[in-house]
């Protein structure tokens, strides 16, 4: 039922392509009308795959004479429609005989180097995506160190009042020595006068002594009375009793001469012993001021050499944030170079896609037929026709005459 469905549709057609070309004899010469499509070159010699396509239809009729719109309609859409097609490769044809196609369907296209080509599109966009994601960290900006604090002035004042105390005490200790050496050096004016004094009466008393003994003894010569020589004895020993003291009076005085000039030595000495004390003290107020003026050099130094460090270690850090300077500016006009590269090679990825040659299907249709390859100079050249019906085939089982089987371009062509 359905082949014979099939039959009717195709007398309707065959019987409105008759009509309208008796209608039209007298008028118009039937002629072909043949739109070529060819595709540009591709840049690159591995696509240089071309496809040429010849479509062959009958011209279309003026309406006139009170023809029918919907039968020139019916006419155009049900009418064969012819490609003749030329490819570098016979794969490239991507439609089988008796496919049912539609309007926009790939006929013909080099797939394996479209592919090839998309995955190197696809690839060459995830690299400039990457560069561009790829974040390049600018140089830390180092800070400007802080100078060292200047050292105070140097200050020595205390050390020098010192110095200026010690030599007062010493210039003291000098003059009081200068005062009282030449009198600390002389006996004790006093004790040498109570000294001359008991000495006096001692040799006083000794001569009344003696002069008592001689008188008394002169009175014994003489024969004087008993009385007499016991008056004078008395009177003797009166005198030997101050000859005793004056003996006494004048070793006290003695020993007090001699106890003083004993404390006058040791005044000379401790006089002495004070200016050496001066001295040292000057001498140790002296050492002390060289010590601080040599603390306040070893300072000074160690000031002057963390200068220097620190000018050195600036340095440094200016030198070293100017290298990653030139870093990260190499950096970037590499990354602007490879994203150059790349974009090229994108673009050049995307002209030869669009210089691959596709051909699609203007319209919806069956195959009804494909010629056999025919090659010639590297090119292979076919013909397929479109209809709006798909092949039926006849009582006797056979297929219609306008289907043919596509052979590969080393085969013949069998019916």
């Amino acid at each position: 039922m359905k082949e014979f469905n099939i039959n009717i549709n195709n007398l309707i057609t065959y019987i409105s392509i008759g009509l309208a070309g008796l209608i039209f004899t007298t008028k118009y010469y039937p002629q072909n009308q043949t739109a070529v499509a060819d595709s540009k070159a591709l840049a690159s010699p591995r696509a240089s795959a071309q496809s040429k396509t010849v479509i062959k239809n009958t011209p279309e009729p003026d309406i006139e004479d009170g023809v029918d719109d919907s039968a020139i309609a019916v006419l155009q859409q049900n009418r064969p429609l012819r490609m003749s097609i030329s490819v570098d490769n016979p794969s490239f044809l991507k439609v089988k005989l008796n496919q049912e196609i539609k309007k926009g369907d790939v006929i013909s296209d080099n797939s394996t180097e479209r592919d090839r080509l998309d995955k190197q599109k696809k690839s060459v966009k995830l690299q400039i995506d990457n560069l561009k994601s790829k974040v390049i960290p600018e140089p830390f900006k180092p800070t400007q160190a802080l100078g060292l604090k200047p050292l105070p002035p140097a200050i020595f004042s205390e050390e020098s009042a010192a110095i200026a105390q010690s030599k007062m005490k010493l210039s003291q200790a000098q003059g009081l020595l200068e005062a009282r050496t030449q009198l600390l050096q002389t006996d004790n004016p006093e004790r040498r006068a109570e000294s001359e004094n008991a000495e006096a009466g001692f040799q006083i008393a000794s001569q009344k002594v003696a002069e008592q003994e001689q008188m008394i003894q002169s009175m014994r010569d003489m024969k004087l009375s008993t009385e007499i020589l016991q008056h004078e004895e008395a009177k003797l020993k009166q005198l030997r009793s101050q000859l005793d003291q004056a003996n006494s009076a004048l070793d006290q005085s003695k020993a007090k001469l001699n106890a003083s000039a004993i404390n006058q030595q040791q005044e000379l000495q401790q006089l002495q012993i004070n200016v050496r004390l001066a001295q040292s003290d000057l001498e140790v107020a002296q050492s002390r001021l060289i010590a601080a003026q040599n603390r306040r050099q070893l300072t000074e130094y160690d000031a002057n050499l963390n200068e220097a460090r620190r000018q050195q270690q600036e340095n440094q850090t200016q030198q070293e944030y100017s290298r990653q300077q030139q870093q990260y500016a190499q950096s970037v006009r590499d990354r602007d170079y490879q994203l150059a590269q790349l974009n090229i090679s994108l673009t050049t990825v995307e002209d030869k896609l669009a210089q691959i040659p596709m051909l699609r299907s203007p319209r919806n249709g069956y195959i009804r037929r494909i010629k056999p390859w025919t090659g010639v100079n590297g090119k292979y050249t076919t013909t397929i026709t479109i209809s709006a019906a798909p092949a039926v085939s006849s009582k006797n089982g056979e297929s219609d005459r306008s289907t043919n089987i596509v052979p590969s371009p080393n085969q013949s062509t069998h019916r």
